[in-house]
């Protein structure tokens, strides 16, 4: 398994930190200190060997906000140790950093950078917001552009390139990704004839590279999924009330695929020839958002076409979520999140991806003595691999103390 290599987060890290004071007069520095202590009753998200442990992490980091008139910044990094009592040969010292950077340039016109990187060994650390279980050590990184102009009063247009690469390397697999995509957004401003309701309009261009290395004896099978995918839609949003918005998008996508497959052993090198696909598809997202006094909801539905790591190639995602927070007074919250994932794939050159995936998650926050925060969730989670007929199961729950330094 691949172990997280300090040196290079701390690298990136620190130049973007060294980068900021000369702006920094506006800005403001948090660090920050976490101490968690987890239970959990499946660590290796298995469905026939479960192995429960307690693990604990450690975690510091700095947020650095940058507002003034014209520039928006924000700079988020942490590293974080995690200890596990029972099985120490799982400990890890991960981290992750993100950076994005925004500026106005005129009244009509923006423009802005943002990059991430992350390094993680935890298999559950995207399920609740994609559905995938990702069992091994993964690094990856994105960069993205944009700018965006005010054609009108009304009318608004936003253009964003991306670019990414990621790794995922398990004890027999290894399997890179690469993606680029091109953003392009329209809102324009329809309250004369609805009364405030703006009309949506959104078109999506990526490119996904998966290459996919499975050693388990031989031969060496080397596979790659090549998809250019291609999503348009059209919708609106509409403040009912000052508390409640709704929004509905809808539309079409297309992919285009090719697979191919590589066998090599014993001086043998095998290049099968490519399996080429193509397929029309819906895209469809909707959703309520209410901001009230003591209740903030959030509810929302969406399908559409993804690429990223753990899946072997780009996927059909579905997913429905809820999320709410009660406040009982200044300093204390109540929240529950829960959440349904469907990621599908049809391929051909190995099975089909049919995974549904299952979260709730009720918890509280509990803010104290200004920079003290304590929280707490119990997350239950049910994967059900529906090609192969198998069922994961995991229990956790975790408390949480964090310090922040108010410099």
């Amino acid at each position: 398994m691949i172990r997280f290599k300090l040196s290079s987060l701390v690298t990136i890290f620190l130049c973007l930190v060294l980068s900021l004071p000369a702006v920094a007069d506006p800005g403001k520095f948090v660090p920050y200190v976490a101490l968690k202590q987890e239970y959990s009753n499946n660590i290796l998200f298995s469905a026939s060997n479960e192995v429960e442990d307690s693990i604990t992490t450690g975690t510091v980091g700095l947020i650095y906000d940058y507002d003034s008139e014209r520039i928006d910044a924000k700079l988020d990094g942490r590293l974080y140790h995690l200890f596990y009592r029972d099985n120490d040969d799982l400990d890890s010292t991960d981290g992750s950093v993100f950076a994005n950077w925004n500026y106005q340039v005129t009244e009509r016109t923006g423009v802005g950078v943002s990059a991430d990187y992350r390094n993680d060994s935890r298999p559950d650390e995207d399920l609740t917001t994609t559905g995938v279980l990702m069992l091994g050590d993964r690094k990856d990184g994105n960069l993205s552009t944009s700018s965006s102009y005010m054609f009108s009063e009304t009318l608004r247009g936003e253009v964003a390139l991306g670019f990414g690469l990621g790794e995922l390397i398990t004890f027999n697999n290894k399997e890179n990704g690469e993606n680029i995509s091109l953003d392009l957004a329209f809102s324009k401003n329809l309250s004369e004839i609805f009364k405030n309701t703006t009309g949506l309009l959104n078109f999506n261009y990526f490119y996904y590279d998966a290459d996919y290395e499975t050693t388990i004896s031989t031969p060496t099978v080397y596979r790659d999924f090549r998809s250019d995918v291609f999503q348009l839609s059209a919708g609106f949003s509409k403040d009912i009330t000052e508390l409640y918005n709704i929004y509905l998008q809808a539309g079409a996508s297309y992919t285009k695929t090719s697979e191919g497959r590589r066998l090599k052993a014993a001086g043998i090198d095998l290049i099968l020839p490519d399996e080429d696909s193509s397929t029309w598809g819906g895209v469809f997202s909707a959703g309520l958002n209410y901001d009230g006094l003591y209740y903030d909801v959030d509810v929302s539905i969406s399908q559409d076409m993804r690429g990223s790591l753990g899946t072997n190639g780009v996927v059909q995602r579905s997913a429905i979520s809820l999320g709410i927070d009660r406040k009982f007074s200044d300093n204390l919250w109540a929240t529950f999140d829960a959440s349904y994932f469907l990621n599908q794939n049809e391929r051909q050159t190995r099975a089909d991806l049919d995974d549904l995936t299952f979260n709730i998650q009720p918890g509280f926050r509990y803010e104290f003595l200004d920079t003290f925060t304590l929280s707490g969730i119990y997350r239950y989670t049910t994967v059900d691999d529906r090609t192969h007929d198998t069922s994961t199961v995991r229990s956790m729950v975790y408390l949480m103390i964090r310090k922040d330094f108010d410099l």
